[in-house]
């Protein structure tokens, strides 16, 4: 990444400069790309409202060694929360002093009506500009299609747009927001997605949602060490950029990585697959019979595949009305078409083992609309809907989920006109261009096997950019 104003910003001499000017002053988000997904460690307040159905498995997943848990000390002015238990130190949110904190989770799940959505207020108020450089805020609730009557679920669709407003309120800090909106009986499935929005590799996520279903797949122990140890995992598109970063960290977390990409890149294709001790299969996903091809190497060289990422995908940029029908055939086809096909003949196939996992890449382009994309744009909201659908009628415990990237620091990226790349970088409430590690380890949370509770999202992994919703 070569982001001038980023480094100007986060320098001794340019701080003062920037604050003289008033101009946005990004901070250096936090990452840990040699790190899988753990527990996150620290002081974590947290709290809840009554009713709840969530706070029992929030508090096991994070009453472990690495963590000192708070909890606010009940009075009259907080009289609509509850505190964790009595061994867990209490803080009093009248008079915090000089407290500040990093990690704060906030179980909003036994809302029932408006008037308690002050049970917000309460919490937060005190808290919020105590909230340190790089924190992490989480809310959880009820999905509002799976509560009992029309006035919850208006309660609970409230909290989408409080998490989305908090995080531009705290994102000069880099701190995040975002919300885990769960269906009931999805709490005891709370884990990875609560570590992952409380760590760094949520960095370039704010204001965003992530729902969590109903899941009868039993629990199993995790190594968390090596999560895909003995898994295998195809990546297409992984010859550079968001591909090839993938591809690295899903061999990191211990999978074997088959990377595939079009034949002129063969070459670094297969440095890669070294690198990372995996496979190369160099094959163009626009031929015709491209799913065959990946068909017979998995039932040849794999015998079943566990995880499938669908990275590859093309712009032929042009207004509509100039874009000749070569270009929309070519990106609709790549992008969306050989997706829905590789993944029909692979189930029909039945070379999906149990618990696989589909990731699927789609974009905010594909969410808001771009000058000049209506054939990317086009293909993927397709994805997006694609996965969606797909999710409701995955068998075998398979899960299907997508990555939405917003502007995000690719060689691709580095092409873009100077004043066009800066205004991809700021307009975002932590105004900057995110990684390709973002995107990498939003599809290792997909891929983990503890994460059999996120079934058909598309999250949005764009520092809460001002294109979409």
């Amino acid at each position: 990444m070569n982001d001038l104003y980023l480094k100007l910003a986060t320098s001794q001499v340019g701080k003062n400069i920037f604050q003289a000017l008033n101009l946005p002053k990004p901070t250096n988000l936090q990452r840990t790309p040699n790190e899988t997904l753990a527990c996150p460690s620290g002081r974590v307040l947290i709290a809840g409202t009554k009713n709840n159905f969530a706070f029992k498995m929030i508090t096991k997943s994070l009453n472990v060694e690495s963590i000192k848990l708070l909890t606010p000390k009940i009075d009259n002015k907080t009289s609509q929360l509850i505190q964790a238990n009595n061994t867990v130190e209490q803080v009093d949110l009248e008079n915090l002093d000089s407290q500040r904190f990093k990690s704060v989770v906030f179980d909003a799940s036994g809302l029932k009506t408006p008037e308690d959505l002050n049970a917000l207020y309460q919490f937060f108020h005190p808290i919020v500009r105590r909230i340190k450089t790089n924190g992490r805020i989480v809310i959880v609730g009820q999905q509002p299609n799976d509560t009992d009557t029309a006035q919850q679920s208006a309660t609970h669709a409230a909290l989408n747009g409080f998490t989305k407003s908090l995080s531009k309120e705290i994102g000069k800090k880099g701190a995040t927001c975002n919300l885990l909106s769960l269906e009931k009986g999805a709490e005891r499935h709370i884990q990875p997605a609560l570590y992952f929005f409380l760590t760094e590799k949520s960095a370039f996520i704010t204001g965003q949602v992530l729902a969590l279903q109903k899941s009868t797949n039993r629990i199993k122990k995790i190594d968390w060490q090596t999560p895909l140890k003995g898994k295998t995992a195809l990546v297409t598109g992984a010859a550079q950029g968001i591909g090839k970063e993938t591809a690295k960290v899903l061999a990191r977390d211990g999978a074997c990585v088959v990377c595939l990409d079009i034949p002129a890149n063969k070459s670094a294709l297969k440095k890669l697959a070294n690198e990372i001790g995996g496979h190369s299969l160099a094959l163009d996903l626009s031929s015709d019979d491209a799913a065959e091809q990946i068909l017979n190497t998995i039932r040849s060289q794999l015998g079943v595949i566990d995880i499938i990422v669908h990275n590859a995908g093309i712009t032929r940029d042009k207004t509509l009305g100039n874009m000749p029908a070569h270009f929309w055939e070519q990106v609709i086809n790549i992008n969306l078409t050989s997706v829905s096909k590789i993944n029909q003949l692979l189930l029909e196939k039945q070379v999906f083992s149990p618990n696989a996992r589909i990731v699927c890449i789609s974009s905010i382009s594909g969410i808001a609309g771009n000058f000049g994309q209506t054939n990317y744009a086009c293909s993927k909201a397709g994805i997006a809907g694609y996965v969606k659908a797909m999710a409701q009628h995955s068998e075998n415990n398979l899960t299907i989920n997508a990555v939405a990237p917003g502007f995000i620091e690719t060689s691709m990226t580095s092409q873009i006109p100077f004043m066009t790349r800066e205004l991809g970088r700021r307009m975002n409430t932590l105004s900057q261009g995110g990684l390709a590690l973002d995107i990498a380890e939003s599809v290792s949370l997909f891929c983990h096997p503890s994460s059999q509770a996120l079934n058909g999202n598309v999250l949005r992994v764009c520092g809460q950019s001002i294109m979409g919703a």
